[in-house]
């Protein structure tokens, strides 16, 4: 089966989509310069609750259909970008015979951005406040019933239903992100199995393959509980073979670029397995030997080893810290023995102790530059209080200000993650909402892993 090598991807992915957050203005051109291609066929399926175009883009002939759609949760763009390099791969003119195979067998149809008013805004829900992938039997969404409308009238054989899940969100048991996650939704409570829901599982076996060739250790079957509402679950119960794909979080990879490939890849594969009928050779145990994923399992910022002290009572204990990813503050999550966790960040302390923060009054002017600030943290000061007007940080480090919240002898969860951390020759590293400063190298410390 075609894999994708790198330059073949690089040659077709849409560089400008390498954003942690898509809304339609960014796809609007390339459906536009895709609309005068013949190889697709685009029609608008109708609008947003707000008035935003919803497209459909039909592709190819057979007799066997497959139906993706992308970002019914308007926060979830990473399979929207996918979608977008799909089409600039069945484009290329490089990619002609690896159309010719396929184009007289299957007929795709791609509903990109379900949900436009959710992405403008950056939120799960459309702009009535409506989870539409909790709407599929209400249908009180006008992207719901488009959704629904294209199923009934297209038929198909196969289903796609692209997602995002949180970045933390493990491997089984492992320490490793769930960067993407499959599963062949139920249909009913019992968790049957029938003709469509076994094809689903088989084509998942042959995504199971590519992906542990292409990333191995980084796959994960998502929750496979009934969910009545939803509409991978009822296009199941419709005789849909439904392939929900989640896409996860990976290490360095705020933009999530690593599931956006592996979904452009899974994609031309699945095109090309349903084609050749491929998919039909896997045997269900493939599908079942992928672990469930692990809810909690990853964490942001993981420090561990450090020492406390309460009333003489001595211990080490592992932290785990949650960073706002918009620039927010950061928050402790957890305390204790941690070590079943992996994280995307990790600290050992061995040999260091907590140290509660202190405030440094503003009381006039004062500008500081690295050496003065790493002074003042030595002296055991971890943020500023009073008029943040009379601040000016020149330093290359970031500043505290009149944080809430903050813990005091000891770490506390759902405290903020500001404190100091100190050996028997004193302050030695200072965490500053989250961003860990080595004092003596007046560092910020990359502990991405």
């Amino acid at each position: 089966m075609n894999s994708l090598s790198p330059t073949q991807y690089n040659e077709i992915k849409q560089s400008a989509l390498d954003k942690p957050q898509l809304d339609y203005d960014d796809i609007a051109p390339l459906l536009v310069q895709h609309q005068q291609n013949p190889l697709f066929r685009f029609t608008q399926l109708g609008q947003s609750a707000l008035g935003t175009p919803i497209w459909q883009i039909d592709i190819g002939s057979g007799p066997v259909k497959i139906l993706a759609w992308s970002q019914m949760h308007g926060n979830e763009s990473t399979a929207t970008a996918a979608l977008m390099d799909l089409l600039n791969f069945i484009a290329a003119e490089p990619q002609k015979n690896w159309r010719d195979n396929w184009l007289s067998k299957v007929s795709i149809r791609l509903i990109p951005m379900v949900n436009p008013d959710g992405a403008a805004a950056g939120s799960r829900f459309n702009s009535m406040g409506i989870d539409i992938n909790r709407d599929a039997k209400a249908l009180q969404s006008p992207e719901g019933r488009l959704l629904i409308q294209a199923a009934k009238e297209f038929k198909p054989d196969f289903g796609l239903n692209l997602h995002d899940q949180n970045r933390f969100y493990a491997v089984g048991d492992s320490n490793k992100q769930a960067t993407i996650s499959l599963l062949a939704p139920a249909f009913n409570e019992a968790k049957d199995i029938d003709a469509a829901r076994k094809k689903a599982m088989q084509l998942i076996g042959d995504m199971r393959d590519l992906l542990e060739s292409e990333l191995p250790g980084y796959l994960a079957k998502y929750n496979d509980t009934f969910s009545w509402r939803s509409f991978g679950d009822t296009f199941a119960g419709m005789g849909i073979s439904t392939v929900l794909i989640e896409s996860g979080g990976h290490p360095r990879d705020d933009n999530r670029q690593v599931a956006r490939k592996l979904n452009t890849q899974l994609l031309v594969m699945s095109i090309e397995s349903i084609g050749s009928g491929a998919y039909q050779q896997q045997p269900l145990s493939a599908y079942q030997a992928i672990p469930f994923n692990r809810d909690g399992g990853i964490k942001d910022l993981l420090i561990s080893s450090l020492g406390i002290s309460v009333n003489g009572n001595k211990a080490q204990v592992d932290l785990a810290l949650e960073l706002d990813t918009s620039g927010g503050q950061g928050r402790v999550r957890d305390i204790g023995d941690l070590s079943i966790y992996g994280g995307y960040q990790q600290f050992d302390a061995s040999g260091l102790q907590y140290q509660a923060p202190k405030a440094y009054a503003l009381s006039q002017a004062l500008t500081l530059d690295n050496a003065g600030y790493i002074a003042l943290l030595r002296q055991g000061y971890s943020h500023f209080s009073g008029d943040a007007a009379l601040l000016s940080n020149n330093s290359d480090f970031p500043v505290v200000i009149n944080p809430k919240g903050l813990a005091t002898t000891t770490p506390q969860r759902q405290r903020l993650a500001t404190f100091l951390l100190r050996n028997d020759k004193g302050v030695q590293l200072a965490l500053l909402n989250g961003q860990l400063l080595d004092l003596n190298n007046a560092t910020l410390l990359d502990l991405n892993k």
